[in-house]
């Protein structure tokens, strides 16, 4: 018998899912009896909701899709932190949400995991208020509810959420549909018309600019434009940037790459670069405190051609409605126009910088930052959390086909942990490296035992300065809320189920011992690392500091 479990799962399988995250529940356990039974799906249970979310994102940022299932109420609520983060970066990450029975929710019994005022709808409108796609499983509804909800998330790159009844989850459905999954996928690629009158006016701009600059934001990545943007840069020699969202979505390592830009904290050969230009052109970029070191970016509306999926801004004027067929239909068109004629030239003064010597002295951040940008290979996944790892290595130049996982604008402490894990999750041939502080770590350092469990072999960077580092710069520099508990890591990782063959822990606190360190790491085939940094208790990279 074909189900409509048999239908999802097969849905997901051919968007080269291979992997269902989440946390059983009796609301979703018929659901995940159809998981178990295959042999192309493999279900890896979290320690909790909200980590299952987190790595659901970093799976999708690295395979292009994921899923995960909570229960009904208690679930998919601790995980809707994780999902909000996945709806404001655009990330596709379906939930799936076992929910009560159709005949307990018509009748408004008081079941557990629900609320005393008997609404089961409750969870779906909260989802809904956040702007995350929803759906609700039906009888008469099955298969075209799921078919909107995955077409709707492959055209935005937004998250999406399904409630699929414990009753339901049996449901027979015709086998036939799984014969139009193909046609269903290829149909949330809408036909795409370019609004002439746009892209012939940015094409006179860039003709006609003395200085023009390109600056990449990440729906560049999400919405699949890497390559005919880079195509674009090398054939008009067009000058870019990056943002912190979206460093190596472009090849870093290409003449036309300028650096990465944070507004006034940026390297000052890229802030003088960005100063002299007289058009922006923007693709896709998300305009945040962050990623513009607190709104101090160069560019202004009069001389800014804004293309993102919310917005097309042409210096000040708002054209056409905004959404990700426009979006992406205007890029296109424009990169493959041929009245664009402009040729600026190669202006690379982007300069790695030489690694010193390791001495024996305390380690530093800026030493770290250098360390780690000599360490990082061709193909490895760099995922940074949001802080002063963020802010150390948004400078260091990627050396190409790299991932670099951040979250730039939604910036929820402790996510890329398991985030890294889901990227690990998502291919395993990549070597994976995480950069966290050891308050970052602690939120969700539980997941070390799924990391364990599922042979996953992440390289993470914990630096560890006593404390909240960013919050402490910031305010409060000997406060105690900015303390956090002390944790011995070595002794964690059997207590989590690994072996001396599973797992090495390494302790370093000089900069001769880091070097020493990384050496030893180059090789492949790596086990699952913890390396602990030991760094001055409010020492932060020289970069942070211009913040304040």
């Amino acid at each position: 018998m074909y189900t409509i479990s048999d239908y999802l799962l097969d849905i997901l399988k051919y968007l080269r899912v291979t992997d269902v995250v989440g946390v059983p529940g009796d609301y979703n356990l018929n659901f995940l009896d159809h998981l178990e039974q295959r042999t192309d799906l493999t279900w890896r249970g979290n320690l909790n909701e909200l980590n299952a979310a987190y790595l659901a994102d970093g799976y999708a940022r690295k395979n292009g899709f994921s899923a995960l299932v909570t229960t009904f109420g208690v679930g998919e609520l601790s995980a809707l932190n994780g999902l909000t983060g996945s709806q404001a970066e655009r990330v596709p990450v379906l939930e799936i949400v076992g929910t009560p029975a159709t005949t307990t929710q018509q009748t408004r019994q008081l079941v557990h995991h629900s609320l005393p005022h008997q609404d089961f709808s409750f969870s779906k409108q909260i989802h809904q208020n956040l702007g995350i796609i929803t759906g609700q499983i039906t009888v008469n509804n099955a298969i075209t509810e799921i078919n909107r909800v995955i077409q709707a998330m492959l055209q935005t790159k937004q998250p999406g959420y399904l409630q699929l009844p414990v009753n339901l989850a049996n449901l027979q459905v015709n086998p036939v549909f799984k014969t139009r999954i193909p046609t269903l996928i290829a149909g949330s690629t809408k036909p795409e018309t370019p609004p002439l009158t746009l892209l012939n006016d940015i094409c006179q701009q860039l003709n006609t600019a003395q200085h023009p600059v390109l600056i990449i934001g990440s729906a560049v990545e999400r919405f699949h434009l890497k390559n005919v943007v880079q195509k674009f840069i090398t054939k008009h020699q067009l000058p870019f940037v990056d943002l912190n969202e979206s460093k190596g979505v472009i090849d870093e390592n290409i003449p036309q790459f300028i650096g990465t830009y944070t507004g006034n904290i940026s390297n000052p050969v890229v802030q003088q670069f960005m100063q002299q230009a007289d058009l922006y052109l923007a693709l896709g970029p998300i305009l945040s405190d962050v990623s513009t070191g607190g709104f101090t970016q160069t560019f202004a509306n009069y001389n800014t051609i804004l293309l993102t999926p919310q917005e097309i801004n042409f210096l000040g004027e708002q054209r056409f409605p905004a959404n990700p067929e426009n979006f992406t239909a205007t890029i296109k068109a424009l990169c493959q126009s041929p009245n664009v004629c402009h040729q600026a030239g190669p202006t690379n003064p982007f300069q790695l910088t030489p690694l010193p010597s390791g001495q024996q002295q305390p380690l530093t951040e800026d030493f770290y930052r250098q360390a780690l940008e000599t360490f990082v290979q061709t193909g490895d996944t760099l995922v940074v959390e949001h802080g002063t790892s963020l802010f150390a290595l948004e400078n260091n130049r990627l050396p190409g086909d790299n991932c670099y996982i951040c979250q730039s604008l939604w910036a929820a402490i402790g996510y890329t942990f398991p985030a890294a894990l889901g990227a690990s999750l998502a291919n395993r041939q990549h070597r994976v490296i995480l950069s966290i502080g050891e308050g970052s770590i602690l939120l969700s350092l539980q997941e070390l035992a799924f990391a364990i469990k599922n042979q996953l072999k992440p390289l993470i960077f914990i630096l560890d300065n006593q404390g909240y580092t960013i919050e402490r710069v910031i305010q409060g520099l000997t406060a105690s809320y900015n303390d956090v508990p002390q944790l011995n890591y070595q002794t964690l990782l059997p207590a989590f189920g690994a072996t001396a063959k599973t797992a090495q822990f390494f302790d370093v606190k000089t900069n001769a011992e880091l070097i020493s360190v990384l050496k030893k790491l180059q090789p492949a085939n790596q086990p699952l690392t913890i390396v602990q940094l030991r760094l001055e208790k409010n020492g932060c990279s020289s970069k942070f500091k211009k913040i304040q």
